[in-house]
């Protein structure tokens, strides 16, 4: 053996076509789009020599008398060193020819002959170059062999490619699937295709996307999102990106959508159709947004299914934000109806763009609907109210605190929303004068109407009957006086105090964090408090009971009862307490009426 002898890697082609079918493309049906990309490129290199060439791709289906599918072009034609170069070397394209200017073209990876092996054992390829006296005839199998034979001149130059189907896929040749599998790819398509089948002739594009020219009105182009996407959407916006040379038209839905739910658009790449994803072209905020869209200048991955995520493509995905957000700043003058109705359905993504953008949140402020304890109110409508805005950002917490923030005249903000607590907050350091403050039921239950220092002194006794019923709960008990007066008791906790009562859970349960979370250091801690309402019929009655036996139920079944209304977790221990208070009551209820 030679060392110094150099080898070439050996391809396997059965195991190259197992590898596209399984893996590269999704679907057997890409040999169409891939015969497409080949004729629409060739006619392309033709009318770079002459402008005059009208382009045109011709297609038979296979009859009962020729079993064949052809698909032919008037493109520029092989000639026999190319067909040699690039249609007999795997990963070898003409697009990608230093003397060419590939931005001209679809197709530049040199792999796209071979997915039609994925459908038909043999390939057959006629072609007659613009440059040549005759024509060749290039058959191919699926083992890897192939030859070549002089024809005599065609007068019209152009390929054509035979393809013979598998069995298994003959029904992609049938005129209801492939018909509707073209236009799917190519209906936008500048080059008229037409498909003969038996006495029939279809041209497949007839329309040729009348959108992408970017010059059609408004009404014309909602009709074609109906048509396109089957929805009625609020608005369509035209549009055409510097970067990637993109045009096409971004559609408002006429309903909520959700963060993580999956828009499908329709993405073309030269005017061929490449993928329903948005492929990152789209801001993460945008999913109320349905995009057609056809770029000149981006890229293509080796499948063509999807777009390379490069700088070009970050860049129009920029530009698109940047069309969405002066739309709606605009629209707010132009069409203030379709404007509120967007901030109607799609708040919650309006919000997400003001987060993002400061110049847009104080174009949006005032329009941007919050949930408050009084009802959905627009954020013009709460600052009107010329009261300090609160807001909760926790859900439950909201609960208990909206009834007492309603009849103490408060308005309260539910900020747990998505969103809601960042947007508050950016708004205050934007605002200070709108006075926007977090609260929550501990820092409320600080704003309830104290008693006074006589009536406190008559309280002492039931205090320390109560706090010794409850002392290993280590709580703060307090009385206050507050409406609504049906609601006997308040359970809260402050920050710090939740955070022990977490590293007591998980000592109960024995858990082994628990050390490694009490480790963490703390300021002084600061005990939940359980606060009875003295404007409370039962509250009232209950400071009048001098028998602990009767008395300590009734406090436990109270205090538990606040917990569960202030969505605190209750324990195992608590349940238990509960529990046998409820039974005491019962029992000492059953036994009065006995007496009775």
């Amino acid at each position: 053996m030679d060392q110094n002898q150099p080898y070439s890697f050996q391809v396997n082609l059965q195991g190259m076509i197992s590898l596209l079918s399984e893996h590269l493309y999704s679907n057997p049906n890409t040999f169409i789009r891939e015969l497409l990309q080949n004729g629409v490129d060739a006619i392309t290199a033709r009318k770079n020599l002459d402008e005059t060439i009208v382009g045109k791709i011709k297609i038979q289906l296979p009859t009962d008398e020729d079993a064949f599918f052809t698909f032919q072009d008037n493109g520029i034609g092989l000639k026999e060193n190319e067909i040699h170069q690039f249609l007999s070397v795997i990963g070898e394209s003409s697009k990608r020819n230093d003397n060419i200017d590939g931005k001209d073209f679809i197709g530049k990876f040199g792999i796209g002959m071979l997915s039609c092996f994925v459908v038909s054992e043999k390939i057959i390829v006629e072609t007659q170059s613009i440059f040549e006296d005759h024509s060749f005839r290039w058959t191919a199998s699926s083992d890897g062999n192939y030859t070549i034979e002089n024809l005599p001149r065609n007068e019209n130059v152009g390929t054509k490619v035979i393809l013979y189907s598998k069995a298994q896929y003959k029904h992609l040749f049938g005129l209801n699937h492939f018909l509707p599998q073209i236009r799917y790819y190519g209906n936008a398509l500048t080059e008229e295709i037409v498909i003969e089948n038996k006495n029939d002739t279809i041209i497949v594009n007839e329309t040729k996307a009348q959108w992408i020219n970017g010059n059609l009105e408004k009404e014309d182009l909602l009709q074609i999102g109906r048509d396109v996407f089957n929805i009625k959407f609020l608005d369509a916006i035209p549009f055409h990106t510097k970067a990637g040379d993109c045009s096409g038209v971004l559609y408002i839905l006429p309903q909520k959508t959700s963060f993580s739910g999956k828009q499908n658009h329709r993405v073309f790449l030269k005017r061929m159709f490449l993928t329903e994803n948005d492929n990152g072209l789209l801001p993460s905020w945008a999913f109320f947004v349905k995009m057609l869209l056809n770029s000149n200048d981006l890229n293509a991955t080796a499948s063509r299914e999807s777009l390379m995520h490069n700088d070009v493509l970050r860049e129009v995905k920029k530009e698109l934000g940047e069309i969405i957000k002066h739309y709606l700043e605009s629209l707010k003058t132009l069409n203030p109806e379709i404007y509120y109705k967007i901030i109607q359905v799609h708040f919650l993504h309006v919000k997400a763009i003001a987060l993002e953008d400061t110049e847009f949140l104080q174009l949006v402020i005032n329009d941007l609907p919050f949930e408050t304890n009084k009802g959905f109110r627009s954020f013009r409508n709460i600052i009107e109210t010329g009261q300090t805005i609160y807001y909760c950002p926790d859900f439950d917490e909201f609960k208990q605190v909206q009834r007492l923030a309603n009849f103490q005249g408060n308005m309260v903000v539910n900020a747990s929303y998505t969103f809601d607590e960042e947007l508050l907050r950016k708004i205050a350091s934007a605002h200070p004068e709108y006075k926007i403050q977090a609260i929550n039921s501990y820092k409320l239950l600080n704003s309830l109407q104290s008693i006074d220092e006589k009536e406190e002194i008559s309280l002492l006794g039931i205090r320390t009957k109560i706090l010794e019923i409850l002392k290993s709960y280590n709580i703060e008990l307090e009385f206050k006086r507050f409406q609504p007066s049906d609601t006997p008791t308040l359970y809260t906790r402050p920050e710090e105090s939740a955070f022990n009562n977490t590293i007591k859970q998980l000592k109960e349960n024995s858990n082994p964090f628990a050390s490694a979370i009490q480790s963490i250091p703390q300021e002084v801690q600061k005990k939940p408090v359980f606060c009875l309402n003295l404007d409370n019929s039962l509250i009232q009655n209950l400071i009048t009971i001098t028998d602990t036996d009767i008395l300590t139920p009734i406090v436990q079944v109270l205090f538990v009862q606040a917990m569960l209304m202030g969505k605190y977790t209750v324990s195992e221990k608590e349940l238990t307490m509960f529990n046998d208070a409820l039974y005491s009551l019962i029992v000492m209820g059953m036994t009065n009426f006995i007496n009775i």
